[in-house]
């Protein structure tokens, strides 16, 4: 069985969520994994993996519910000495633990490892629907588009093989990538969806003004993300707890959110229409919300209006049709991950 060195991108909490379900996976075949994280990954993995190791991680920097590029290069840049330090430790653990194979979830440190030892590299995610796939995208948003490329192409490079997570369809561009559709938590996985008659609201800062475009619409929301609690009008706050959001998010008529790819896909799973409001200049939440429209689940604003939510609102049977075509990955994924351990690790 592999020893496998899993390194998982701390920027957002999805990294981590999906790690442990591949993890999971894998252990139950009999292969050891070693995790490396930091921030989200690293609070959210260590309980289950007490034996992870924490690395200095790249993050993105926002102001305004905005990507600052600039400050995000020098945020990162005074951050190199314990970016070198983490890439010893790192390396000695490799050789320590004899490692077979990396997997990387957008974290740079594994993937260096990876290339300084000539070990086998995955990368698994979304992130490379922009590097490895023959894409289509809103050309207004060209700038952004080149921009993240690049992002993406530094951050994770050169691996042997591409595990390319998307919701909508997107074409491998050679032999080295396979597009897979999402992966599921098994917590999800277990829900049973209602057709409530709440919206459930999930918003980030910078969001705060869209409040008053959900007050007076006669339709109640239930509302997680602004660090608010009680109930204003016909809006009901609630501070995030994991567990309580998956049940509202089971339950509800409809979401109205920003555009990451792990809420968007578990929405979907369970037959949510989406109202999609990407969060400033991220492209990658552009994409999605843009895929997200064309393919009929929901829609795609970039601000909110008490007329735009009531359109969404009476569009619903619409998209809940559309809603019946899509599929999940789980299955696939764990058979290309054990094709990948017997390619590169017989």
């Amino acid at each position: 069985m592999a020893k496998i060195l899993y390194g998982v991108s701390g920027d957002g909490l999805g990294h981590a969520t999906h790690a442990k379900e591949v993890a999971d996976y894998l252990i139950s075949s009999g292969h050891q994994v070693f995790f490396i994280g930091y921030n989200k990954s690293y609070g959210y993995l260590r309980p289950y993996f007490p034996q992870m190791e924490k690395v200095a991680g790249a993050n993105l920097v926002y102001q305004n519910n905005t990507v600052q590029y600039l400050a995000t290069f020098f945020a990162n840049f005074q951050r190199s000495p314990q970016t070198m330090s983490s890439l010893r430790k790192i390396s000695a653990l490799a050789e320590q633990r004899q490692i077979d194979m990396v997997l990387t979830d957008f974290e740079p440190i594994s993937c260096l490892v990876a290339n300084l030892k000539g070990l086998p590299l995955v990368s698994l995610g979304n992130q490379h629907v922009l590097t490895r796939t023959k894409l289509d995208y809103p050309r207004e948003y060209r700038k952004a588009y080149l921009t993240d490329r690049l992002i993406t192409r530094l951050l994770v490079f050169n691996a042997d093989h591409y595990l390319v997570l998307s919701f909508f369809p997107a074409v491998a561009r050679d032999k080295k990538t396979t597009v897979l559709p999402p992966l599921i938590r098994r917590e999800v996985l277990a829900l049973k969806p209602a057709a409530g008659e709440e919206v459930l609201v999930y918003l980030t800062s910078g969001f705060e003004g869209i409040v008053k475009s959900l007050q007076g619409l006669g339709q109640q929301f239930i509302v997680y993300g602004l660090k608010r609690r009680g109930r204003l009008d016909n809006l009901l706050f609630k501070q995030l707890d994991r567990g309580q959001f998956l049940t509202d998010l089971a339950a509800c008529r409809a979401v109205i959110a920003t555009a990451g790819f792990s809420l968007i896909s578990e929405a979907l799973y369970l037959g949510k229409p989406y109202l999609a409001l990407p969060a400033g200049l991220q492209f990658e939440q552009i994409l999605n919300a843009y895929h997200l429209a064309r393919l009929g689940y929901g829609e795609h604003h970039d601000r909110l209006t008490k007329e735009i939510v009531s359109g969404f609102l009476k569009r619903l049977p619409l998209y809940r049709r559309a809603l019946g075509n899509f599929q999940v990955g789980n299955r696939a994924l764990f058979a290309k991950l054990d094709e990948l351990l017997q390619r590169y690790t017989a």
